[in-house]
């Protein structure tokens, strides 16, 4: 597995990031962050190939000519889960600083859990 992180602005991010979880087939970095102003969204793969998925608000600092994540603070100013046929609010929105899932990839071939 490799331990590359490959880290984009918003401006220079591709259209698509396409992470198959097949060493065989490609290689790909560990983790990848688009950052933008006031955040950033990462996905890091785990060593038992699932992925952790975050949402992350700068509420620390900022940098001075700075790109991405510092360039500003970030402000949640609306949320939402949805489940099913259900579209629910986040209580207490506002104080959240990061969001983070953990996906296990489950592909069905035939019957058989391949990814």
């Amino acid at each position: 597995m490799s331990t590359t992180c490959k880290i984009y602005d918003i401006d220079e991010a591709p259209g698509k990031i396409e992470l198959l979880g097949i060493k065989s087939k490609k290689q790909e970095s560990a983790t990848h962050v688009i950052e933008f102003p006031g955040g950033a969204v990462e996905v890091s793969r785990t060593s038992d190939g699932n992925y952790w998925a975050h949402i992350i608000v700068n509420k620390d600092y900022i940098v001075e000519g700075c790109n991405g994540i510092r360039k500003s603070y970030g402000a949640i100013i609306g949320s939402r889960v949805d489940t099913g046929n259900c579209v629910n609010k986040i209580p207490s929105h506002e104080d959240i600083t990061q969001v983070a899932l953990l996906i296990k990839p489950i592909c069905r071939q035939g019957g058989i859990n391949r990814c």
